[in-house]
């Protein structure tokens, strides 16, 4: 995450009382990245709670997060693209389909260890499961929104990641006072 910030540049070539209005040209770059280490961030913590609900770390787990670290290490390049051509849908596609692709990433290594039965049962399973879906989803919404509404689709993954996990908690609590608490996961 820190590696976002190598490519916000600062302005050499001002004249002075001209930063401000120098900086400002390049907000889009701080855009990108502040939006990016905010996911990063959602990303890293969906991770954490993936290697907490394991009961078992298999060779799949850990070729999973391999490849999540492989896609985690693409984020400067799509950060960087997306700051750099806002207005272009490749860059959205690209930088959106990264997001999916760790997101479908953390998917995949929470349903291997489901099948291997390497997780630990119970409501925060199911509450994990549901925000990687719903994060699964939005990313790939991003990218598909991207191909046809680049510049204003940008806040719809935001939205449906933000809505899809308070609907998603409400369930599940009211599903764990029915059912008494925990639940097998």
């Amino acid at each position: 995450m820190t590696l976002l910030v190598l490519d916000l540049k600062v302005p050499m070539d001002t004249v002075p009382g001209q930063l401000g209005a120098a900086l400002r040209q390049g907000s889009h770059e701080w855009v990108s990245f502040a939006i990016t280490f905010a996911l990063a961030a959602g990303f890293w913590s969906l991770q954490h709670g993936v290697f907490d609900r394991l009961d078992t770390i298999g060779k799949e787990s850990l070729t999973l997060t391999f490849v999540f670290l492989c896609f985690v290490s693409v984020l400067p390049f799509s950060t960087s693209l997306w700051g750099h051509h806002l207005n272009d849908p490749v860059a959205f596609v690209i930088y959106f389909g990264n997001q999916a692709a760790l997101a479908v990433v953390l998917v995949a290594k929470l349903e291997v260890a489901r099948a291997k039965g390497h997780l630990k049962p119970g409501i925060e399973t199911q509450r994990l499961r549901l925000r990687l879906y719903t994060m699964s989803i939005a990313m790939g919404g991003g990218v598909v929104g991207a191909m046809f509404l680049p510049l204003q689709f940008v806040a719809i993954p935001a939205v449906v990641v933000g809505a899809g996990g308070r609907v998603a908690r409400k369930a599940m609590e009211k599903r764990a006072a029915r059912l008494g608490g925990e639940t097998p996961g």
